[in-house]
């Protein structure tokens, strides 16, 4: 049995939602996490077809248990956050060219080998686990939010943690760790690197641009602004060694040991 748990969110797409939904923070969060949020309902779709394509090729039963578990998070994951990007879209706040967007550059990758796939969802796990271990360990982060979405971002995050190793350890049952696939996820790190961290800056922009007004507008709102814009540079700092440990022959995503991590968040997302 895998360790791994799929649970359905919470999180209530029918309730009211507000594009600056996080409360007490600055408008460049909020729009933050709606980038991020349009990376999701694709890119997760994605990193389940690049896993389920070599799943026959993997023998150990306990990976494969983690596989099962790996999918059903993600499906979750793509479902839940395509309908918060349904509910937040407006007239005046306009997602679809970034979904268009990421929808090709998903079927982009599908185009390419099996292993080049696999190892470009092996780097974007690695985001994904630096960014909900930052948010899990700074839990003052979440203030902000109203119950129902603490639900939809806390739950996400914790998923990642638990299920952050999976692809990475398919992607060495399956390719191995020789100079070949240890050239290709590094490889793919530097590619995802740029794309990811410009895509969703470029996003971000986009979106606080378009709602300017309210965003921007005011002394108030830019202080804000400037604050979050440091907390944002302290993730960076924060996250920067790990980032870089990827690129060791011998990582491995376990070395960062998050179980007091995952332990504690579970039982606050049970409560």
């Amino acid at each position: 049995m895998s360790a791994i748990t799929v649970r359905r969110t919470r999180f209530d797409a029918a309730q009211p939602l507000n594009r600056h939904y996080f409360a007490g923070q600055s408008p460049l969060m909020s729009h933050l996490l709606t980038a991020l949020s349009l990376t999701f309902p694709d890119g997760e779709q994605f990193f389940v077809h690049s896993v389920r394509n070599v799943r026959d090729q993997v023998s150990d039963p306990q990976l494969q248990a983690d596989i099962s578990a790996f999918i059903g998070q993600e499906a979750m994951h793509s479902q839940a956050h395509a309908r918060f990007n349904a509910v937040i879209q407006a007239d005046d706040y306009r997602l679809q060219r970034f979904e268009q967007e990421m929808e090709h550059g998903m079927a982009t990758l599908r185009s390419r080998s099996p292993r080049r796939q696999l190892a470009a969802t092996v780097a974007y796990e690695h985001f994904t686990a630096l960014i909900a271990a930052h948010l899990l360990s700074r839990p003052h982060l979440f203030d902000g939010f109203d119950d129902n979405l603490r639900q939809l971002w806390l739950w996400h995050a914790l998923e990642e943690l638990e299920h952050k190793a999976v692809a990475f350890n398919v992607y060495q049952a399956v390719f191995g760790n020789g100079k070949e696939s240890l050239a290709q996820r590094r490889r793919s790190m530097r590619t995802v690197s740029v794309g990811f961290v410009m895509g969703v800056a470029t996003m971000t922009g986009n979106l606080l641009w378009q709602d300017r007004k309210a965003s921007l507008g005011s002394a108030r709102k830019l202080l804000l602004n400037v604050r979050d814009a440091a907390y944002l540079l302290d993730l960076v700092v924060n996250t920067l060694p790990h980032y870089l440990a990827f690129y060791k022959a011998g990582f491995h995503p376990d070395e960062a040991d998050h179980g007091a991590l995952i332990a504690k968040w579970r039982k606050a997302l049970e409560a």
